[in-house]
C-alpha cells in the first residue's frame, strides 16, 4: 500500500494498544492512514482516472525523496514531465535505491537502513530492474514513498522551465539546475565532486 499510506500523526487508544496484537495493530493503523490518503486527497486526486491517479501519486512519492521546498518539488515535477515527454531516462536516484531495497528484501536480506541516505546509487544503476529509471524510460511501477499534499500538488502542477537536469548539494540544502549535460556534469563536479 506504498503510497497510499497518508503520512500523518494518528493515535491509537490505549486499550487498542493492549488488547490488539501486533498484526491486528499494523492492520488497523494501515486502514487509519488509507482512509486519512483517500479523505485528504479526494478533492485533488477526485477528477482523475485510476490511471492518473497512480501516475500523480508515483510522480508525488518520488518528489517527497527528492526535493524539501514546495518550488523544487514544482521545477523537479516539470523536469520528470519534460523527460517522460521526450523519452529520456529520469535518472532519479531514490527509485534506484527503492528497487535496490526491495530486491534486497525480497532476497531475505532486508536492513532497516535500507533508504536513499543510507545507500549509494553507484553500483545499482548498473543493475536493470522496475525502478531503475538509469535504465528504463519510464517512471516505476509503483510509489517509492508516502507523498504528502504538498508533493501531490506539485506533482499535478508541474512548473514549466528550460531545465532537464538537477541534483541536490550533498547536506541536501540545495537543488542545482541545469539545461544540457555538460552544464550537469560540470555542477556535478562542483558541487558533488563526481
Amino acid at each position: 500500500k506504498e503510497g497510499y499510506l497518508f503520512p500523518d500523526t494518528y493515535s491509537l487508544s490505549n486499550q487498542q494498544r493492549e488488547t490488539n496484537n501486533k498484526q491486528n495493530r499494523a492492520e488497523e493503523l494501515t486502514n487509519k492512514m488509507t482512509e486519512n490518503f483517500n479523505k485528504k486527497t479526494a478533492e485533488l486526486l477526485g477528477g482523475l482516472s485510476l490511471a492518473e491517479s497512480r501516475e500523480v501519486v508515483v510522480i508525488a512519492s518520488i518528489l517527497e525523496k527528492e526535493a524539501r521546498t514546495e518550488q523544487d518539488m514544482k521545477l523537479v515535477s516539470g523536469i520528470i514531465k519534460k523527460r517522460l515527454e521526450l523519452g529520456i531516462p529520469l535518472q532519479v536516484d531514490a527509485t534506484v535505491i527503492y528497487g535496490a531495497c526491495r530486491r534486497i528484501a525480497e532476497e531475505g536480506n532486508w536492513s532497516k537502513n535500507c533508504e536513499v541516505i543510507y545507500q549509494g546509487p553507484a553500483m545499482e544503476i548498473k543493475i536493470d530492474g522496475p525502478f531503475n529509471t538509469y535504465i528504463r524510460k519510464s517512471l516505476p511501477p509503483l510509489p517509492i514513498s508516502n507523498p504528502g499534499l504538498q508533493a501531490i500538488d506539485a506533482a499535478l502542477n508541474p512548473t514549466e522551465s528550460d531545465y532537464l537536469y538537477y541534483l541536490s548539494t550533498r547536506d541536501g540544502g540545495q537543488m542545482i539546475y541545469s539545461k544540457t549535460p555538460g552544464e550537469h556534469a560540470a555542477n556535478r563536479r562542483k558541487y558533488l565532486g563526481i
